[in-house]
């Protein structure tokens, strides 16, 4: 039997998101927000890749908060806390889910220094 180790990395970790967004009359408006998300190691994000990938459906499962969030308000204007259908709405808007699971990527994994 294989010897278990203790890995020195946190299974949570920051996500920062920038996008760009269109508004009604077309101009391009930059949205930075945080995701704290679980991490997951290489053998689960090749699952994830070689499986029938979903990325609205990988951050639904990664995604247990965020800061700085305005996509997503309240009636009165202010921002939604997070919560399940919350982070719904945020993920349905076009192409967000996709740049949420790019930046997933890049935060979470090993980097090279520089």
């Amino acid at each position: 039997m294989a010897k278990k180790y203790k890995i020195a990395v946190s299974d949570t970790v920051p996500v920062l998101v920038k996008a760009t967004i269109a508004d009604k009359d077309g101009k391009l408006v930059n949205h930075k927000f945080t995701l704290t998300c679980e991490r997951r190691d290489a053998a689960q994000m090749k699952e994830v890749v070689a499986g029938s990938f979903n990325a609205i459906d990988f951050m639904k499962e990664v995604t247990t908060g965020w800061a700085d969030q305005r996509l997503v308000l309240e009636d009165d204007g202010t921002p939604a806390a997070f919560e399940p259908d919350a982070l719904d709405a945020l993920l349905n808007i076009g192409g967000l889910a996709m740049v949420c699971f790019i930046a997933y990527g890049k935060d979470s994994a090993a980097q090279a220094k520089n």
